[in-house]
């Protein structure tokens, strides 16, 4: 009996045992992944040694019969270079369950584990076998897979972007691939790497385009629809830009951006530059010629516009063949006002873009071109620029070459004209400072400095306090003018934007510019209305006022003067005997007095030219461009040499001459300077009328540091134009 109940139990036993094998494997039948994670989801997998791990996979099982030839050889042995733990091993069956891959089993993507044991070394995930071919296709032909190839452990694959068993659809913010963080998984690989195949940094492109506008407005907006890496180089078929195949190809660049700007790109199509880019001239500009691939900025951003004109200049900065003119549009440009003040930081100064338009650029003879004739008149006018044009205003122009002889002959005239002055004026007072300066030194070794007149308790007045305001304000003001200006004259230098940052960037020295130019006239009226005043109180009859002895009117004896003097220069006579002026404060005076009015008439020309324009045609701005500048370098070279020497710097006035601050000068000098004025004033008793006490000591020492200041901020500047002009500065 006992025997017959052991036997049921063992039956009974038996068929349980296989009831539940029978369940096991019909559960298992519902989820083949199971026996994958029977091992690969234990966490215990993550910390496995290599010889644990081969232990697991490298001992075949009597089970399945004996192993097939040549098994122990491929799996049996430890080669050396395993890693010590594998934690990518350990498998979470939570994370298949949230991922798009819930429905697929292990084997279909590690289908070479589909027989257990497997080998120890499994082939990557066949992702592009049957289910992403498309993709795996594009992958394939990029340069990723490329280096892949070439054995380039930080080639991206399939899982390095996607993730493994974690992987998160594309529009799921927790995946690295989301348009809001692709940018982070392109960028983070990328910065790791060297310089890319043109020779750039790489981490540098990675970071221009952080600090874009692209970037930005992913990551600090949230748009999804600003362009991140694969929106531009694709997200699988990535290849260099070289490639005919690339979307960042030259050829299909402007394809690529329309897909975000559809508008701009139909309208850059219409273009000359569209239509050369059509007619395969790849020389043609497309987007990222003046947009740039990576570091976009906002086209309203000032780093922009001020950059805009060099992108354009690379281009337009070489003469087509079998142009007649001198020199380029961009050349041109940078010479023009617009230029200068764009030059040095001004973002409101007209840009190449702002006329010729940006994306719809067109021939100057196409109807619709901005810069066609019927269209200028708009063109200027647009906001923000001229908004009062006319017709005679756009006869200006802006690409004029004044050194143009055959396109430009009036221009070339007027530039030609002051060269000959400016030569002939520099030629004859330097040769007049150089033979002063050599005689007086020669006087000096022969006998000494001269005798210090012994101080005075009076002086010779020889200035009113009006003449000593209108000297003063013309000091202040030709440095004021010369300070703010000659940085537009050598804008192309870097020592010219230092200048003008000092009065505040080129807008505000500007501003200070046209402040000293109405100083300048004001003090013009000023002197003027004394001049009136002199005359109206006049002791003498109105002609001897205007052409006597004592009037700045040059007069015969002026012309003796000067022979007589070049005479002295060379030791066969006498100093000439000099009446009230000399011949070269004559010339002083009335070089300031007409170099005002030029320079002031053609100032203010360029300060309203749209009201100008409604006196005079638009061309005549062209000749005040030129006017204005060459008779300010004439005055600046002639005030900061000449006349400093004849002023201050020559022997025996040595380091300033102080009358003109303190009005009044020794009597014992001012016998010996002007001899006939002081005869004169003997004769007629009018001598003890202009005596005056002498200047304070005190005074007169703050009034000589003014002058040596004075005539060190004009050396310092002309010493800027000299260097610059010669190109030594940069």
């Amino acid at each position: 009996m006992a025997v017959v109940a052991v036997a049921l139990f063992v039956v009974a036993t038996t068929f349980a045992q296989r009831a539940r094998d029978r369940d096991r494997d019909r559960e298992q039948d519902r989820d083949p992944d199971h026996r994958c994670l029977n091992c690969h989801g234990q966490s215990r997998i993550a910390g496995l040694d290599p010889r644990e791990r081969l232990a697991m996979v490298g001992t075949w099982l009597e089970e399945l019969g004996p192993p097939p030839e040549g098994w122990e050889e491929a799996h049996g042995e430890l080669r050396g270079d395993e890693p010590p733990v594998r934690p990518e091993l350990f498998v979470l069956p939570a994370d298949l369950a949230a991922s798009p891959h819930a429905e697929t089993h292990c084997v279909d993507c590690h289908e070479d584990a589909a027989k257990l044991p497997h080998p120890v070394k499994l082939n990557r995930a066949t992702c592009g076998s049957t289910c992403h071919a498309k993709e795996w296709e594009r992958y394939s032909e990029g340069s990723h897979r490329a280096a892949y190839e070439d054995h380039d452990l930080k080639a991206p694959t399939c899982a390095s972007c996607h993730g493994g068993h974690d992987i998160r659809r594309v529009d799921d913010l927790a995946a690295p691939q989301h348009r809001l963080k692709s940018l982070y998984l392109c960028g983070d690989c990328h910065a790791d790497h060297g310089q890319s195949r043109n020779g750039h940094d790489s981490a540098e492109l990675v970071q221009s385009y952080l600090d874009s506008a692209h970037a930005k407005a992913i990551t600090r907006a949230g748009l999804l629809w600003a362009a991140s890496c694969a929106d531009c180089h694709d997200a699988h078929g990535v290849l260099p830009a070289d490639d005919p195949r690339s979307t960042v190809n030259r050829v299909h660049i402007p394809d690529t951006c329309g897909a975000c700007h559809l508008g701009v790109a139909e309208t850059y199509r219409t273009s000359v530059h569209g239509r050369l880019l059509a007619e395969g001239d790849e020389r043609a500009p497309v987007c990222t010629d003046c947009h740039t691939a990576h570091s976009i900025t906002r086209a309203s951003s000032p780093d922009f516009m001020r950059d805009i004109v060099n992108e354009c200049g690379e281009c337009h900065n070489t003469r087509k063949d079998g142009s007649a003119r001198r020199a380029t549009f961009y050349e041109t440009y940078s010479k023009s006002y617009h230029g200068q003040v764009s030059k040095l930081g001004s973002t409101r100064a007209a840009r190449c873009s702002d006329c010729h338009g940006s994306h719809a650029i067109l021939p100057l003879d196409d109807p619709d071109s901005m810069v066609n004739e019927g269209n200028l008149v708009a063109t200027c006018g647009q906001s923000g620029c001229h908004a009062n044009a006319s017709a005679s205003f756009v006869r200006f122009d802006p690409h004029a070459d004044y050194r143009d002889r055959h396109n430009y002959p009036v221009l070339y005239g007027v530039w030609l004209y002051f060269l000959i002055v400016m030569s002939s004026v520099f030629t004859f007072f330097g040769l007049h400072t150089l033979l002063w300066f050599v005689r007086s030194a020669a006087h000096r070794i022969r006998n000494g400095p001269a005798p210090k007149h012994a101080p005075a308790a009076t002086a010779i007045r020889r200035f009113t306090v009006l003449n000593r305001v209108n000297h003063l304000l013309v000091a202040i003001t030709f440095f004021g003018l010369t300070a703010t200006g000659i940085p537009l004259v050598f804008s192309h230098q870097r020592w010219a934007a230092g200048l003008a940052a000092m009065f505040g960037g080129i807008e505000w020295a500007g501003f200070w510019h046209r402040v000293f130019a109405t100083m300048l006239l004001v003090n013009f009226v000023l002197h003027f209305i004394g001049l009136g005043r002199a005359f109206l109180r006049r002791q003498c009859s109105w002609k001897e006022w205007f052409f006597g002895p004592g009037s700045l009117i040059p007069r015969w004896k002026d012309v003796k003067d000067c022979l007589g003097m070049f005479r002295w220069f060379g030791g066969r006579g006498p100093m000439p005997k000099f009446d009230r002026w000399t011949y070269w404060e004559k010339f002083d005076y009335w070089a300031e007095v007409f170099g005002s009015i030029i320079i002031g008439g053609t100032g203010l020309l360029l300060w309203f030219p749209e009201f100008m324009s409604r006196l005079v045609p638009g061309w005549s701005f062209n000749i005040a461009m030129i006017v204005h500048g060459y008779e300010a370098l004439l005055a600046i070279g002639f005030i900061f040499t000449i006349h400093f020497f004849n002023a201050h710097v020559r022997a025996d006035k040595f380091p300033v001459d102080d009358v003109m601050f303190t009005g009044s000068v020794p009597e014992e000098e001012f016998k010996h300077e002007r001899p006939e004025e002081f005869r004169r004033l003997m004769e007629s008793g009018r001598l003890e009328s202009i005596r005056v006490p002498a200047p304070n000591r005190r005074r007169r020492v703050v009034w000589v540091l003014v002058a040596v200041v004075s005539v060190g901020v004009g050396v310092a500047l002309l010493a800027l134009i000299i260097l610059g002009g010669l190109g030594v500065l940069q």
